[in-house]
């Protein structure tokens, strides 16, 4: 006997809450293979525009030149005076590098090499500029100070940073020599030697080589940045998608067993263009995890038969078009294909469109023995030649649907006994007023749910609309879903 559950106890909630142990590195990897077309997208974006920036970026020389400041002091022994280099200072080298760098001393670089013009704001732009190519730094412990600038072309490069070295060199002599303006000769002559000394241990030389970073290693960093965005990206999209894609999950919000999942079904037109033959394509498919899928929802319903609460069954869905009506033929089939008396009828009051693809739009049907125009309700029940299947076609289109779940409805089942199965095609959840009417009379009901389509609060609400379709849901199936895509990441899952 299936298991009644009080619409108490149904799981109806709004807004599930994601499971945490979802998001792992099994979901992080599937997340990324899922949106492999974003990191390719953004490796390649980010590739092509590096390719772009190095071809058209300018070309830059770097030239350096090398001095060797020293501090030298006058120290005296007796009548004696000799120079002497004082003790090691951390400050002073700092000091001579923020000296080479000061504005005088880039300002008589300027005049001797007229850059600017004669406007304050060219002289500020131009001295702005001159300061982003111009880089000064220690060399290791050493007393030697590097001068290096960055220039369009080789020349200019190396002519700038001679320079910039014999500016400086220039404003000590300057330096010394006024501060010892006021000393006696003797002590004139000496302190002309005291204080810091530059010498040039390398003149800069017009560069060979271009200094721009190798235009190979801008493109690889730019790649493997795109390629990082996208997979971020990837995994936002994946963290945000509410919607089914896996069976677990589908479960766990359904609150019953999910079957399986179905591919994404394509009718093969160059076989047949026959809509009925696509809807028996599952049942001719054996030993695919399709048809496993559907065993195993058979196989859940069918040992019950001859209890009048298995006797019926209604397929419906979260949403209109997610393939609901191919499923609940293959199921009737699958019956059939199992020994096993089945009839399909099509009750989709809104929608008939298992009578459509069945050929038989046209044809009377229940909805004409509901309303009395008909009277033998056997006689309107149609062998389909193609598929071998009983099924009664929901009858003539634009007819009011208000009789279909009324009282005669139980007159219909009473009339159709003689079945092992009858399997109802329904509409989908969003018609919550029929589906409730339905509940009155079939006695188990299986939910089709599009993979990537439905999200996880909308099938709650969709369900909460319909507690009696919820308390005989016996189970779901997941439909156009890449199983193999699936399965690979759920090894537990049973195939």
């Amino acid at each position: 006997m299936l298991e009644s559950r009080h619409p108490q106890e149904l799981p109806i909630q709004q807004g599930v809450a994601p499971d945490a142990s979802l998001y792992d590195w099994r979901w992080m990897v599937r997340s990324a293979l899922n949106g492999l077309w974003l990191i390719l997208a953004g490796g390649l974006l980010c590739g092509a525009i590096a390719v772009a920036y190095v071809a058209l970026r300018p070309s830059q020389y770097t030239a350096s030149a090398v001095l060797n400041i020293t501090n030298l002091r006058l120290t005296t022994s007796g009548e004696d005076a000799f120079f002497t280099e004082s003790q090691f200072d951390p400050t002073f080298l700092e000091t001579q590098i923020e000296t080479i760098g000061s504005t005088p001393v880039l300002s008589n670089v300027m005049q001797t090499l007229k850059l600017g013009g004669p406007d304050a704001s060219d002289h500020q732009g131009a001295l702005k500029a001159l300061r982003g190519g111009l880089a000064i730094h220690r060399l290791g412990q050493s007393n030697l100070v590097e001068i290096r600038y960055t220039s369009g072309t080789p020349q200019n490069a190396a002519t700038v940073a001679n320079e910039v070295a014999r500016a400086y060199m220039a404003k000590q002599e300057s330096d010394r020599a006024e501060a010892v303006q006021s000393a006696s000769g003797w002590l004139r002559d000496r302190l002309r030697e005291a204080g810091p000394k530059a010498q040039v241990m390398s003149a800069a030389t017009p560069p060979v080589e271009k200094s721009n970073p190798r235009g190979l290693i801008i493109i690889a960093l730019a790649g493997i940045v795109g390629a990082a965005a996208g997979f971020v990206v990837a995994l936002l999209l994946a963290f945000l998608d509410r919607s089914f894609r896996r069976p677990d999950r589908l479960a766990s919000v359904a609150g019953v067993e999910c079957f399986g999942v179905i591919p994404n079904l394509v009718r093969d037109r160059a076989s047949s263009n026959s809509a009925a033959l696509h809807l028996s394509e599952i049942s001719r498919r054996p030993g695919t995890p399709e048809w496993q899928t559907l065993r195993l929802a058979a196989v859940s319903i069918l040992p019950l038969t001859g209890s009048p609460h298995v006797r019926s069954l209604g397929v419906t869905s979260a949403l209109p078009g997610e393939g609901k009506t191919l499923l609940a033929a293959n199921l009737a089939l699958h019956a059939v294909q199992m020994g096993k008396r089945a009839l399909l009828v099509d009750a989709q009051s809104y929608r008939p469109e298992l009578s459509k693809a069945m050929e038989h739009a046209n044809r009377r049907g229940l909805l004409d023995y509901l309303e009395g125009r008909e009277g033998d309700l056997k006689a309107l029940i149609v062998k389909d030649t193609k598929t071998g299947l009983d099924i009664l076609p929901y009858g003539q289109a634009g007819k009011t649907p208000a009789m279909l779940w009324a009282g005669q409805m139980e007159q219909v089942l009473s009339q159709l006994a003689a079945y092992d199965l009858v399997v109802f095609d329904l509409p989908p959840l969003d018609a919550a007023g029929d589906l409730r009417a339905s509940a009155r009379f079939i006695d188990s009901f299986v939910l089709v749910v599009e993979a990537g389509r439905v999200s996880d609060e909308a099938l709650s609400a969709a369900l909460s609309a319909a507690p009696p379709v919820w308390e005989k849901l016996v189970g779901t199936i997941l439909n156009r879903c890449d199983p193999e895509r699936v399965f690979k990441w759920l090894p537990a899952f049973g195939r």
